[in-house]
């Protein structure tokens, strides 16, 4: 079973030597026929904060991803 989540990207930050973290938080609206309110109703709290050294992964911060939970 996999899981989708809608998060809006906060922050990203260099931390040198190639090494970046992101923080995000789960997406808002109050527009009922918005997917971000239908998503917001799902998971309203929460926050996803990771670190990664990949240069090619990249986050923007104000841009909104889906995130797909599933078991290992």
């Amino acid at each position: 079973m996999t899981t989708r989540c809608k998060f809006k990207c906060e922050s990203v930050t260099d931390h040198g030597g190639g090494k970046r973290s992101v923080a995000m938080n789960p997406v808002y609206s109050s527009d009922p026929n918005s997917e971000n309110k239908k998503f917001w109703d799902a998971t309203p709290s929460g926050n996803i904060n990771f670190a990664w050294i990949n240069d090619r992964v990249k986050f923007e911060p104000g841009k909104e991803y889906y995130v797909d939970i599933q078991e290992a």
